[in-house]
């Protein structure tokens, strides 16, 4: 994954640097107007009713199917869209947050890619999980933009558990009713529409958030044995990578045997620890909680360590973000 924080990105973060080496620390609570500010985001974009395009062999072309979507501080072109395409400025973006709570408070605000991805991350409430002694659990709700095309404005629940640092998506919670993340395209001639669906559907999370609880005490509630926690983890190996043979027939088949077991083996350290650590029964929670934390802090298959802040990325909005839905999307299912 290529590396996201640029020199024209900028953050802040409430009390701890969570996403390292990057912005400003403040110790106090911020709201989303505060926010804005401290964390360098308080510019616009500004959308082109054209695009020009200069070739020595064609020489200057013109086109009015496309806009050019330029950061106005920088007057960086961030993207060139359709010309449907309608800007969410940041101001617009942090102002939404409010539809959670008046008083609702920020974790972290940040942008990458020189300003084409811009995270707003809101900080809830924290619960201990059933049955466990130091499992506690911070609800989070991520609002993420782009202004690259590259992603919908959407609404992300999320939640941190302190015990090992690992992010879960709250969304995986709805996956029995079928649902999942809010969120609204860039393009069509009603975008206010679609923002009052948006702020419709934080105003119901906001009366509704527990969910998320609800389907973690029924992965708590669900005791497994050895077998069972086993079976569970080699499931879930074929879904976040490829299926098991079990006896292997080409180098391919054997390779990924090996991981496997590797992989087990790790899950297994991990599970007996936190249980110990938190004094937990053996349960599909713990069982699940083993596999993301493997997931969100394993190195690239190539070798290369991602950074900090591209790995909190990719941990909430990208490819291990996939993989963790998967896996509760799984565990939901056995329960």
């Amino acid at each position: 994954m290529a590396h996201e924080i640029m020199s024209n990105d900028s953050a802040v973060f409430n009390r701890v640097a969570a996403w390292h080496r990057l912005g400003t620390v403040v110790e106090s609570d911020m709201t989303p107007s505060d926010a804005l500010k401290a964390a360098g985001l308080d510019w616009n974009v500004i959308k082109t009713g054209f695009v020009k395009a200069d070739h020595p062999d064609i020489g200057t072309v013109f086109s009015e199917d496309y806009s050019a979507i330029v950061r106005q501080d920088t007057q960086e072109i961030l993207s060139v869209q359709s010309s449907d395409y309608q800007v969410i400025q940041n101001s617009e973006h942090f102002e939404m947050a409010y539809e959670l709570s008046r008083d609702v408070k920020v974790e972290s605000a940040l942008s990458l890619k020189n300003g084409r991805k811009v995270v707003l991350l809101l900080r809830g409430d924290s619960f201990d999980v059933r049955g466990s002694s130091g499992d506690t659990v911070t609800e989070y709700m991520g609002l993420i933009n782009s202004h690259d095309g590259s992603i919908a404005f959407c609404a992300l629940p999320t939640s941190v558990r302190i015990v090992c640092q690992n992010t879960l998506s709250m969304a995986i919670a709805e996956a029995k009713k079928g649902k999942n993340m809010f969120r609204i395209t860039h393009k069509g001639s009603t975008m206010e529409d679609k923002k009052e669906a948006m702020r419709d559907a934080l105003r119901q999370f906001r009366s509704s958030g527990q969910f998320f609880r609800d389907a973690v005490s029924d992965l708590a509630n669900h005791e497994l044995d050895k077998a069972s926690i086993q079976k569970f983890w080699m499931d879930v190996w074929g879904l976040i990578e490829t299926p098991i043979v079990t006896n292997p027939r080409t180098e391919a088949e054997q390779d990924n045997y090996d991981n496997a077991v590797k992989a087990v083996s790790n899950w297994s350290e991990t599970f007996d620890r936190e249980r110990d650590e938190t004094g937990s029964t053996a349960n599909m929670w713990m069982a699940a909680n083993a596999v993301s934390k493997f997931i969100q802090h394993r190195v690239a298959k190539k070798g290369r360590k991602a950074s900090m802040e591209n790995r909190a990325w990719d941990n909430l909005a990208g490819l291990n973000q996939d993989s963790t839905m998967k896996v509760f999307r799984h565990a939901l299912a056995l329960v």
